[in-house]
């Protein structure tokens, strides 16, 4: 006896053994057939994939901890599993800063371009967080910052992002109107280039933090993988993120007591070794050889000099949505 069956179809009860089609010959026809015929050997089970071969019953399917992305979905709708507990996303509210920043296609010579909110809107689709633009603060906006930062206390805003007037400058108002605030944590400065001037913060008693990062298009882009994306790992409970060790393909140096973020493409040898290209062009400013790199490449403080060869931990760009 046989039946017809689709290819990836439940197998009848009674029925034990898949024939592919083109292994059939069908009398009298294949449109009215009363027999067919297998001129090959068949073997009991073949072709059939049994219930619990691939998931057993008490099998992992998601470890916690892991971000959620389309192999997850598929697996999860082929066993069946309509719904799971995730955490809450943290939304920022993202503000750029600096009377020179606009919005605008055209704009004056003396104008800038608002390109770090864009950015950071886009990394929202690594699934981390959601983005609330807050616009522009102006050079006389401390006023209204402090009142966003009191608004975020009552409000499902989780952390506040700024874009420049962090450093030294007369406008420079974002660590000042912050440690106003009562702060369980708080750190500005570190031995870091790109982004020496980026801050942190944390009120104290409340889930709610603040970050401030320099306002160089490359400087804020280095401060947010590093920083901002590596906080939002933490309070999602994202598993720990691992450098890829890498071999340096040219020469690289810096002032010894300084980590450098670096702009780098890795590539494969002829050999079929990966290897990592410090690019020309790392002043913070510089974002064509940011559009050309691939990875971001950690020299650490305590070296000065990188020669060809060396051993290199180096990151994606936009982890997790890399992975």
């Amino acid at each position: 006896e046989s039946v017809e069956i689709m290819t990836g179809g439940i197998i009848p009860k009674a029925f034990d053994t898949i024939i592919p089609i083109e292994q059939i010959i069908f009398y009298p026809n294949k449109d009215n057939p009363k027999y067919i015929v297998v001129d090959k050997k068949i073997n009991k089970h073949q072709h059939v994939r049994f219930a619990g071969s691939d998931y057993k019953k008490n099998d992992l399917i998601i470890k916690k901890g892991t971000i959620i992305n389309s192999n997850h979905i598929l697996a999860l709708k082929t066993l069946g599993i309509k719904k799971i507990k995730v955490k809450k996303k943290p939304n920022i509210l993202f503000f750029s800063t600096g009377n020179e920043i606009s919005d605008s296609e055209n704009i004056p010579a003396w104008k800038v371009r608002n390109s770090n909110g864009p950015y950071i809107n886009s990394l929202n689709e690594n699934f981390l967080f959601n983005f609330i633009n807050g616009g522009i603060l102006r050079d006389n906006h401390a006023f209204i910052f402090k009142k966003q930062i009191r608004k975020m206390l009552r409000s499902n805003i989780d952390i506040i992002v700024t874009s420049g007037a962090i450093s030294a400058g007369k406008f420079d108002f974002i660590p000042s109107v912050i440690k106003t605030f009562k702060l369980s944590n708080y750190f500005k400065g570190v031995e870091i280039k790109p982004g020496k001037p980026v801050l942190f913060a944390k009120i104290k008693g409340k889930e709610k933090a603040l970050f401030g990062l320099p306002g160089n298009p490359i400087s804020t882009a280095a401060c947010y993988r590093f920083f901002v994306n590596s906080y939002l790992l933490n309070i999602l409970g994202v598993q720990t993120e691992k450098p890829i060790k890498t071999i340096l393909k040219n020469t690289y140096a810096k002032r010894k007591n300084m980590t450098h973020f670096v702009k780098a493409k890795l590539s494969s040898s002829n050999s079929g070794k990966l290897q990592l290209e410090a690019l020309k062009g790392q002043d913070s400013f510089r974002i064509k050889p940011f559009t050309q790199s691939n990875m971001w490449a950690v020299f650490p403080a305590g070296k000065q000099s990188f020669k060809k060869g060396d051993m290199i931990d180096c990151f994606f760009p936009n982890y997790p949505n890399t992975i």
